[in-house]
């Protein structure tokens, strides 16, 4: 019975604690991130103000981007796991090991993971524009939330605008490869695997899914990234690898940055001209097969591996 209680209390202990951690970032990230970019911002004598970025401005924007997600982020977790591993050095193979690095993972579970992101797109597009669909008819509360993504989405535009080949690396390594990095880093090594023990694994998934819907500030955008982020959630679990999640998230970002760029080069092209029309048929059938084929994907992920105990 002691050490049942015993159990109970670290379980509620890692919880509130991990739920502190959360609610530090998720209101010090856009603060700290916004001053960072001001300060940067300032020091090249560019304007503050999304509506005023100039193309010479990109440099220091995208740096902003990298090193907020380095500090506010990456670090930090590294602080917070030696925390609770009692080990001080940051990258020591104890505190790797927390987050899921190191735990060997097939090809096979790697490729599979991918595949099912992959044919988890085009239910997550038909999210994102029923949403904006729904809210075009909330009144100004929609409208505020539309005005909100169309801004947010200029600004991921810009972000990724490239001339070059070269350029267009650049752009990769800033909105796919650093965000898939220490996202998951702190989403899924530490705050999943912390609300896992201290709740259950469906529930730790749930969790952490939403609140990374959240992080991302795109309340249209809230329910496509939640179910993303329950995805991976669902992968780091029966995986217990990071490698694995990171590889997924990088994906989903890199496929979302090359539709970015085949939209700047056919603006008239929208979401909106496909789900609107008479394809909306086709549209329901692909989604439907896609779905499917997602379900036939998973079932063969899963036969990979055993239940995971936390």
């Amino acid at each position: 019975m002691n050490d049942i209680y015993h159990s109970l209390k670290k379980k509620n202990l890692v919880f509130y604690w991990t739920s502190l951690v959360l609610l530090v970032v998720l209101v010090l990230y856009p603060l700290l991130g916004g001053i960072l970019m001001s300060f940067v911002l300032s020091a090249t004598g560019a304007e503050v103000d999304w509506s005023r970025f100039e193309r010479q401005d990109l440099a220091s924007i995208r740096m902003v981007q990298v090193v907020g997600q380095i500090l506010l982020l990456g670090l930090p977790v590294l602080f917070l796991v030696g925390l609770q591993t009692g080990e001080k050095k940051l990258f020591s193979k104890k505190n790797l090991e927390f987050l899921g690095y190191g735990h060997r993972v097939s090809g096979a579970a790697v490729l599979l993971a991918v595949t099912g992101v992959l044919l988890l797109q085009p239910f997550i597009f038909i999210l994102i524009e029923s949403t904006g669909y729904f809210l075009s008819y909330m009144g100004e509360f929609g409208e505020s939330i539309l005005d909100n993504q169309e801004r947010l989405q200029w600004f991921l535009m810009f972000l990724a605008g490239a001339d070059s080949f070269s350029e267009f690396l650049t752009v990769v390594f800033v909105v796919a490869v650093i965000p898939a990095l220490c996202e998951e880093m702190f989403f899924r090594g530490y705050i999943q695997k912390n609300y896992m023990y201290s709740l259950s694994p469906a529930g730790g998934i749930l969790l952490t899914g939403l609140v990374f819907g959240l992080f991302h500030m795109s309340p249209a955008n809230l329910l496509p990234l939640t179910v993303m982020g329950w995805f991976i959630g669902y992968v780091y679990y029966k995986t217990q690898s990071l490698v694995v999640p990171i590889v997924v998230h990088f994906c989903n970002n890199f496929l979302s940055l090359v539709i970015l760029q085949l939209q700047q080069e056919n603006p008239d092209v929208s979401g909106e001209s496909f789900i609107m029309d008479e394809t909306i048929g086709w549209v329901i059938l692909f989604v439907t097969l896609s779905l499917l084929l997602f379900t036939l994907v998973m079932r063969s992920f899963n036969r990979l591996f055993t239940v995971v105990r936390y």
